[in-house]
């Protein structure tokens, strides 16, 4: 996307441009979306819509980007994998009854003890209820023009630790649910000092490592911007430039954590993992 704004003296200054110093956060582009379709819903004028991004896809003009040279703001992604924003138009735009809680690529929320948060369900049902921790937090009915969400949002105050989050939604005499479980930090972190390396899956040959950010005293760092370089050295074979936050060697931390796998192969690898600052840690694999 160019700058916004015509002409050579423009391009010093003046207001944000979305496309350069907008916020391409996943919470955003969920918001924008599930806002664009609330006002299509008043026009009846509207003979179609499209959105034209449907999967990520590749930019030259974009190094900078969380996945390099990736323009990210399709609802899939390149493996097909359906990102939260997905959900915002299957709410809107499928008859099969749907129900999507918001976050399930977000494992760890933060924030202040006993402060509220809100937690949102995209559906297409007439009428949701909220479970948290095992508690009914009421029924909301879904109005389209009730953003966000179309009213199916609840706030909440997170307790430390695990929390389980489940909706019912109806439609008629139909049902369906959804549920997620999130961990909730209220304990600030510091500095990003170390790296924690672990293999969190090994199924077929192929092994799922995960890389955690951590502070001084092992708080993840939620909101650190910083990049890590994952390497091999052995018989195994990274499963890299597959253009994912999942699949990438240069990637973005995200949630304080990224991931990669690897075909293991015959004998044995060590997996690397470098950031700006930090000691790089190894992993054997087997």
């Amino acid at each position: 996307m160019g700058d916004e704004r015509a002409g050579d003296a423009s391009l010093y200054g003046g207001s944000a441009r979305v496309s350069k110093d907008g916020d391409w956060s996943e919470s955003y582009i969920c918001n924008l979306i599930d806002w664009h379709l609330k006002e299509q819903e008043t026009m009846p004028w509207l003979s179609g819509t499209a959105y034209w991004p449907f999967k990520d896809f590749s930019t030259p003009v974009r190094p900078e980007n969380p996945v390099p040279y990736m323009n990210q703001k399709g609802v899939i992604e390149r493996d097909f994998t359906k990102k939260e924003a997905f959900y915002v138009f299957q709410s809107f735009w499928t008859t099969k009854l749907m129900a999507h809680i918001y976050g399930h690529s977000w494992p760890v929320r933060w924030g202040d003890a006993e402060e509220l948060k809100m937690i949102k369900v995209y559906s297409n049902a007439d009428e949701a209820e909220l479970f948290f921790n095992g508690k009914s937090l009421g029924v909301k009915k879904r109005n389209s023009q009730d953003f966000p969400a179309a009213g199916l949002r609840w706030e909440v105050k997170y307790n430390e630790g695990a929390n389980q989050i489940k909706v019912v939604a109806k439609k008629g005499k139909e049902t369906v649910t959804d549920e997620i479980t999130q961990m909730y930090q209220s304990e600030k972190w510091g500095e990003p000092a170390k790296l924690k390396f672990e293999k969190i899956s090994d199924e077929n040959d192929i092994v799922t490592i995960k890389a955690t950010l951590v502070d001084a005293k092992g708080l993840i760092c939620l909101e650190s911007r910083s990049y890590i370089d994952f390497g091999l050295t052995g018989d195994g074979k990274l499963i890299e430039n597959q253009g994912t936050s999942s699949g990438s060697s240069h990637v973005q931390f995200y949630n304080g954590q990224a991931i990669i796998s690897l075909h293991k192969n015959k004998g044995k690898s060590f997996v690397s993992a470098s950031s700006d600052g930090i000691a790089t840690e190894f992993l054997e694999i087997k």
